[in-house]
């Protein structure tokens, strides 16, 4: 007792503590060993247990496709009005941008052909790099000796034509002039796309502006009335009398029209 007593505080502090847990791990070994099993059932393997019932099974599947459907129609009632009130910006941005890459295209048909642009039709030879105008030489029919034929500058030609006329002239050429006809239809070099390009090339270099832009304000053509039943008159009856039947001089009782309705004096 006088040697127990002697040992430092520590060490009488661990020898306790390992009394204790030595008791407690017989205690425990003990309990395992009385303790009862309960009514478990016999001892199946996890892969030979019987699984969840059919209607457990289809249920679960079943929620889950509805789950699904209901967030996708949700997705689409945010997402198809979102794409649809932006559809109309959009169809302006990419016509935008067609137009921009069409005079981008015309652009390089109007400039002559060089190596960095092999695919240019001279435009440019007779009406200037710039559009400006200027003059070539050129032979009318019936002359010998040339003459240098002023040609017309192409940065004011809307002041001049409209599209359509701009397009016809490209197309046909004019006769009399050095201005070839430029479309396949004519037997030119052009498709119909090319010329479009042209014309949009040439439209965005304009320095007319306003109402005098013929190509971006086109001339609005005088409505004609509309056909519909006319009054006939009998030359030579008072105005406000019914016009009469079978005159002198007319066989079979039909009324005459007038010369003013006549073809051959139209």
């Amino acid at each position: 007792m006088t040697d127990l007593l002697a040992l430092s505080t520590p060490v009488t502090i661990a020898l306790v503590a390992g009394v204790l847990i030595g008791l407690g791990f017989v205690a425990w070994l003990i309990a395992l060993a009385i303790r009862k099993r309960g009514d478990r059932g016999p001892d199946i393997p996890p892969g030979m247990r019987p699984g969840p019932s059919d209607e457990v099974l289809e249920r679960r599947q079943r929620e889950k496709v509805m789950g699904w459907g209901v967030l996708f129609v949700l997705l689409s009632a945010i997402w198809l009005p979102a794409l649809w009130l932006g559809e109309p910006g959009q169809n302006v941005d990419d016509a935008i941008e067609l137009i921009s890459r069409s005079e981008q295209r015309g652009s390089q048909w109007f400039q002559e052909t060089s190596e960095e642009n092999p695919t240019g039709y001279g435009c440019a030879r007779c009406h200037g790099e710039e559009a400006q105008g200027g003059s070539v030489p050129f032979t009318p029919e019936g002359e010998e000796e040339p003459i240098e034929y002023p040609v017309p500058s192409l940065s004011d030609v809307c002041g001049r034509l409209d599209v359509e006329e701009i397009r016809t002239t490209i197309e046909q050429g004019r006769e009399g002039t050095p201005m070839p006809s430029w479309s396949v239809s004519y037997e030119g070099p052009m498709n119909d796309q090319q010329i479009l390009d042209l014309i949009n090339y040439l439209v965005s270099i304009q320095t007319v502006t306003g109402d005098a832009n013929l190509c971006l304000n086109p001339p609005v053509a005088d409505e004609e009335p509309a056909p519909g039943p006319t009054a006939s008159v009998t030359p030579g009856a008072p105005t406000g009398e019914e016009p009469q039947q079978g005159g002198a001089g007319q066989g079979g009782g039909g009324s005459s029209p007038g010369p003013e309705a006549s073809p051959g004096n139209a």
